[in-house]
């Protein structure tokens, strides 16, 4: 809007120059005035809607901030559902592994005495699932560490950024407001200026 107004000014200055410089009435001259205002309008016009785009950039550059705030959001995110999955691989590792001991020593049962390379890979079985344990216990606490972090960050977040969109929300509004009256001053002072086409067009 604010190029096409400039653009409108300078076509208005450019005729305006052209009929004053070709005038060969008084009224011509007259017109020529009446343009030159209109002219002075739309350039003025431009220049508010100019400064207006770049109150708007300002006050929308929170929206910026808040973009490259959610890269960082996602990657929390990505890391609780990394430790989330450790947790579950170990969970589901603990289940094979007690299910592969469960399998041992019912056949180890059946052996009269027992068989000695049977209870040794149950002994290392039970190491095995003990370690496994101590990594899941790890491996929760970690995942519970993140989720909490998270959760207390996103708080703070949402309290921040409420405050942060309000403020922009009403700096945006107020000057779309602002400019809004001052072109429509504009346009109203060139109105009063060329009302006499009005009254002689009727």
């Amino acid at each position: 809007m604010g190029e096409t107004m400039g653009e409108l000014g300078l076509a208005f200055i450019k005729l305006t120059k052209f009929e004053n410089e070709e005038a060969v009435f008084n009224s011509q001259r007259v017109r020529a005035a009446d343009m030159k205002n209109v002219a002075t309008a739309a350039v003025k016009a431009s220049r508010f809607y100019r400064e207006l785009n770049a109150q708007t950039v300002k006050h929308l550059d929170t929206l910026h901030e808040y973009l490259g705030l959610m890269l960082s959001v996602h990657g929390a995110f990505s890391d609780r559902s990394s430790a989330l999955l450790t947790v579950q691989t170990l969970l589901s590792e603990l289940s094979s592994l007690h299910s592969r001991a469960e399998k041992l020593e019912a056949a180890s049962s059946k052996i009269f005495g027992g068989d000695k390379s049977r209870i040794r890979k149950i002994d290392e079985l039970k190491e095995t699932i003990r370690a496994t344990e101590d990594a899941k216990h790890v491996a929760t606490r970690e995942y519970e560490r993140i989720k909490e972090n998270n959760r207390s960050e996103l708080e703070r977040l949402d309290k921040e950024r409420h405050a942060d969109f309000l403020n922009m929300l009403k700096g945006f509004v107020l000057n779309q407001v602002g400019y809004a009256e001052k072109i429509a001053n504009v346009w109203a002072k060139v109105t009063e200026e060329t009302s006499v086409y009005v009254k002689e067009s009727s």
